[in-house]
């Protein structure tokens, strides 16, 4: 019993094309349908308008000369417009901590309980900002998925810092630190299923 030939490269080639592309059947039509949106230029300057504002609030904090924080708050800022991501928002609460360590009131000083808010929402839209292009578009759904849970850590960190302030009309360090162990439960708790990137 004898096999038939092999065929050639070229012609095993041929076929697969014939198969894959020329079987005389149309497309099918494919419709989308686009809810209401948001352009991804908007993240991105939000993004970069959250980090300057963060870093001001907190250099504003500190004993250091003004044109010095500029500089030093400048840095993150053009890093966050030219590559927004993770990276510029890791740097800037980087540089907001040792901004603060100039703080008259350090090492615990109170306004970490209102910048800490800030802070999240800077990390948050630091994750938007690097998967959204300045010319792509968002659904406004898709934002909306992630908003109760960052509006609860948000609010909830607020709660944290105003009750601080309003139990102590002056630094209190253990009330600092007790606040700031309660941020980060209430920022784990709330983040440790979803990072952002599910449906």
């Amino acid at each position: 019993m004898t096999r038939p030939p092999a065929r050639t490269l070229p012609a095993r080639l041929r076929a697969w094309w014939r198969s894959r592309y020329e079987t005389g059947r149309p497309l099918p039509v494919v419709g989308v349908e686009v809810g209401r949106w948001l352009p991804g230029g908007v993240l991105r300057a939000a993004f970069v308008v959250a980090v300057a504002v963060l870093l001001l609030a907190s250099g504003a904090r500190t004993t250091l000369v003004s044109e010095l924080v500029v500089v030093i708050t400048g840095v993150p800022v053009v890093w966050a417009a030219v590559r927004p991501g993770p990276g510029p928002a890791h740097v800037a609460l980087v540089t907001v901590a040792l901004l603060l360590l100039g703080s008259t009131s350090a090492p615990f000083d109170p306004a970490v309980l209102w910048l800490a808010p800030l802070g999240y929402v800077v990390t948050r839209l630091g994750w938007w900002a690097s998967h959204v292009g300045v010319t792509e578009r968002v659904e406004l759904a898709a934002l909306r998925h992630s908003l109760a849970r960052d509006g609860a850590v948000v609010a909830g960190a607020l709660a944290i810092g105003g009750a601080a302030w309003t139990l102590a009309g002056r630094p209190v360090p253990w009330l600092v630190a007790l606040g700031v162990v309660a941020l980060a439960a209430l920022a784990w708790t709330a983040v440790r299923r979803d990072d952002g990137e599910a449906g």
